[in-house]
């Protein structure tokens, strides 16, 4: 393959079968020039990108030290082989710029706190196993005390890049969303959803929340008999008007529709918590 841009030590543009190609690796800059010939020995990772993520990549091999990048190839390869699937080729510069960035706060001791750790350790299961192997790598490796709420930054990225998404927008605010439910949700129930003995309903409510969030983007709403959901609405009350609350912020903060059926099966994750909670104070 003939070189056609230096874009430092570690990255070259190339043409490889007619085909541009970002090609890293240690040192396959170093001491070339315009029209060398590189052989595929020397690339640990090539990348065939659109002239937009071409520049996004020289932007950021200019701004960070390449062990970022590096350790990040070493995380995107460890995930690929765990998942069992390619990610989208843009969560190795959108990753590596935040670990670098992770790493400049952690050097000024500047600790930001993941508010919605708890959250994204529900959703993305497989992504936060991942990402709490990551975190460990990133310590030994970079030898850079990066802390447990870096799994969870991790593990979006690493849904993002299944996904196909170019970035975490939505990654985020679904999580989000979701967060500002499980708060209304303890606030009107008096109770620590987080807790242990709360855990496995806490789990159940965020993945429905979740699977609520997906049917609404692809307009596909969940299915419940009306006379089911008159006899949720007179049986479970309280649960029911905690469900007309989470309708209420989601048309109101974000926009987001919500079914009867779709209350009804809000109802009933809540009223285990409910019931969870009534049990424990019995005891």
């Amino acid at each position: 393959m003939k070189i056609k841009k230096i874009l430092n030590q570690n990255a070259v543009l190339v043409e490889d079968d007619r085909e541009e190609k970002v090609a890293i690796g240690k040192g396959v800059g170093f001491d070339k020039k315009r029209n060398d010939l590189l052989f595929s020995n020397e690339v640990e990772r090539m990348f065939v990108m659109e002239p937009e993520g071409q520049k996004k990549l020289q932007s950021l091999l200019n701004q960070i030290d390449e062990k970022f990048l590096f350790a990040v190839e070493d995380i995107v390869d460890y995930a690929e082989t765990v998942l069992m699937e390619k990610l989208d080729e843009h969560v190795l510069i959108a990753l590596a710029d935040h670990i670098a960035f992770s790493a400049s706060n952690i050097r000024n001791g500047i600790i930001i706190r993941n508010k919605l750790l708890r959250e994204i350790e529900i959703l993305y299961s497989d992504e936060f196993s991942i990402a709490q192997w990551a975190v460990d790598y990133l310590n030994k490796e970079l030898n850079i005390p990066y802390t447990y709420d870096e799994a969870g930054y991790i593990a979006i990225h690493i849904h993002s890049g299944r996904m196909g998404n170019h970035n975490n927008h939505q990654s985020i605010r679904e999580v989000t969303i979701i967060s500002n439910i499980i708060r209304l949700v303890e606030k009107e129930l008096d109770v620590d959803i987080h807790s242990e003995q709360m855990s496995l309903n806490y789990s159940r409510l965020a993945n429905h929340m979740r699977l609520l969030l997906q049917r609404y983007y692809k307009q596909q709403y969940a299915v419940l008999d009306d006379e089911i959901v008159k006899m949720v609405k007179s049986k479970y009350p309280e649960s029911y008007e905690v469900a007309k609350k989470i309708r209420v912020l989601l048309i109101k903060e974000y926009q987001i529709s919500t079914t009867s059926e779709e209350l009804g099966y809000l109802a009933i994750h809540i009223e285990r918590l409910r019931l969870a909670k009534q049990t424990e104070e019995k005891k």
